[in-house]
């Protein structure tokens, strides 16, 4: 079981989080949480079926999601994503999205091994 210093360690600002939630029972809550939402795979799948409105809705969401847990990786690469989408630059969204994927992994894997 990783600790949730070493699981932000790479994904996101711990002391940002911390200060946020006042309780590492609470931010495990919420991560748990970030485990269970759909969006990635909604986004996924919206670029996939080049769905520019379902996607921004998703991108949107999820870069919401980041902030809120200061998964700040994980955020500052989907907002080039939603920032392309809100414009309706498919093309651009794809393009960025690859990294998105990539920290969108990482920090699941890193949640996943703290939280459960």
């Amino acid at each position: 079981m990783m600790t949730l210093k070493n699981c932000y360690n790479g994904i996101g600002e711990y002391e940002t989080i911390t200060a946020l939630f006042r309780g590492e029972d609470r931010i495990k809550k919420f991560l748990n949480l970030f485990l269970q939402d759909e969006n990635f795979a909604k986004l996924t799948k919206a670029l996939e079926e080049d769905d520019v409105e379902t996607g921004f809705v998703a991108a949107h969401t999820l870069k919401g999601i980041c902030q809120n847990l200061a998964l700040t990786h994980l955020y500052d690469a989907d907002v080039e994503v939603t920032e392309a989408l809100r414009a309706k630059n498919l093309s651009l969204a794809k393009e960025k999205y690859p990294k998105v994927k990539e920290e969108y992994e990482k920090a699941y894997d890193r949640i996943s091994q703290t939280v459960s």
